[in-house]
């Protein structure tokens, strides 16, 4: 099998040019040029958390408030001018942005990767192959068991599970996959990425849908395999799912666009002040460093240009 491992390219340096708009209107304080209080959609844990360790070497005098939420929870946060930094997968929308004008605030967006919504089974189940057609059944509520999935070959109930109901997971779903219309069906919530993960592994007729750096096999420097607790599902745009039709979420197939459920991340900061580590965080996730550190730690790709490698596995 031939897999197209991605590779960061960029050469280009970060530059510290960008527009800010300073006034004295009713801002909350939020400490020392050398503070960073940032909230994180949950979701992109994993490779914030390297991200952040790695930010922190380079300025050991960044002070780091760190809130892992729900994108909803994040992004209100972000408006309430909680934080003046924050990870979503969407950019603020006309209204949101003339909320923070309202305080002298002008928001920099800046997309730094895109993401994959993954689709992962128990160990045992041996249906790793599903259409995209079959996927909008299962969320719609028109499927509910195996056996109405003409290709599978397990039986029973099928138990959709998801993080958080107010989840950037969640959200991609109803929106991109439903039309704007809300699940229906065996679908329930457990709160976490993580959970969910765990939930799989241990309940043989459940489809998990979570963000695919959950998945990453720590064991594995090439990022070419997936945690070996589950499986993870390789989906097709064609109504009968084969092998050479059906792609999993790697990092290649996310650029060539072969996965079909891939959504862009957004950093987003709002602090007016030019020389805060705020600002500076912002760079470096947008960065060489913080791309690289994207590319060689993660399933997401990252925004920056790249190359593909052919890489054989026996």
């Amino acid at each position: 099998m031939m897999i197209r491992k991605v590779f960061c390219a960029a050469t280009a340096a970060v530059s510290f040019m960008f527009f800010c708009s300073c006034g004295s209107g009713k801002t909350q304080n939020q400490g020392d040029s050398d503070s960073v209080r940032i909230a994180i959609d949950e979701t992109f844990r994993p490779i914030m958390d390297e991200e952040i360790e790695q930010f922190r070497l380079q300025y050991p005098e960044a002070t780091l408030d760190v809130t892992y939420c729900s994108e909803s929870k994040a992004l209100q946060m972000f408006l309430d001018d909680s934080v003046r930094s924050c990870l979503a997968t969407r950019r603020l929308t006309d209204k949101e942005k003339e909320v923070l004008a309202s305080r002298q605030l002008n928001v920099m967006t800046e997309r730094i990767a895109s993401d994959a919504i993954a689709l992962i089974v128990n160990r045992a189940n041996p249906d790793t192959l599903i259409s995209t057609q079959d996927v909008k059944r299962l969320v719609s509520g028109q499927i509910t068991d195996w056996s109405q999935i003409k290709y599978a070959k397990s039986k029973g109930e099928i138990d959709i599970v998801f993080d958080n109901p107010q989840s950037s997971t969640v959200r991609y779903v109803e929106d991109s996959i439903l039309g704007g219309n809300a699940m229906s069906g065996n679908v329930h919530a457990q709160q976490t990425n993580e959970a969910v993960v765990d939930y799989v592994s241990k309940t043989p007729g459940a489809i998990g849908v979570v963000g695919v750096d959950w998945l990453r096999n720590e064991s594995d420097t090439t990022n070419l395999s997936f945690l070996p607790k589950i499986r993870v599902m390789s989906v097709s745009r064609s109504s009968v799912p084969e092998e050479g039709n059906s792609f999993k979420p790697f990092q290649a197939y996310i650029a060539t666009g072969d996965y079909p459920y891939v959504r862009a991340v957004f950093m987003m900061t709002s602090d007016p002040s030019m020389q805060s580590m705020s600002r500076y965080f912002y760079h470096f996730l947008s960065g060489q460093k913080g791309q690289l550190i994207i590319t060689k730690s993660s399933q997401l790709l990252p925004y920056m240009q790249v190359q593909f490698k052919e890489v054989r596995i026996k």
